[in-house]
């Protein structure tokens, strides 16, 4: 199941077990620690799930410039030894907005505990 797509092959259907929207307040909680660059961002979320899910740039960047353009993270520039990279940090709007994650993780959980029992 392992995969960068994160599908479960069950007979002839593929089921996407990450569900849609769950990427931009997963790295708002994400960056409620601390200013990650996007590849941390990535690399995090990879560790928190055992390697079962690593969502890959193509989906990290849009999401990050979606959260820079509503307002919910700021863009900064960081020197690391040569390198120049974009640091992405937690603004008020963005604290606000991730303040009820909890909420959001319970009907979530009590979601997914609904389909499970379908099986």
């Amino acid at each position: 199941m392992k995969g960068k797509n994160c599908m479960c092959r069950c007979g002839p259907f593929k089921i996407n077990l990450i569900p849609p929207g769950i990427l931009k307040p997963l790295i708002l909680n994400i960056l409620m620690e601390k200013p990650m660059h996007g590849y941390e961002i990535m690399n995090e979320i990879s560790r928190r799930t055992d390697g079962f899910w690593r969502p890959t740039a193509g989906s990290i960047y849009p999401a990050l410039n979606s959260l820079v353009k509503d307002g919910y993270v700021e863009r900064n520039e960081m020197s690391q030894g040569q390198r120049v990279r974009q640091v992405y940090v937690l603004t008020d709007a963005g604290k606000m907005a991730i303040k009820d994650i909890g909420l959001l993780s319970s009907d979530w959980m009590a979601g997914l505990d609904k389909i499970y029992r379908l099986w």
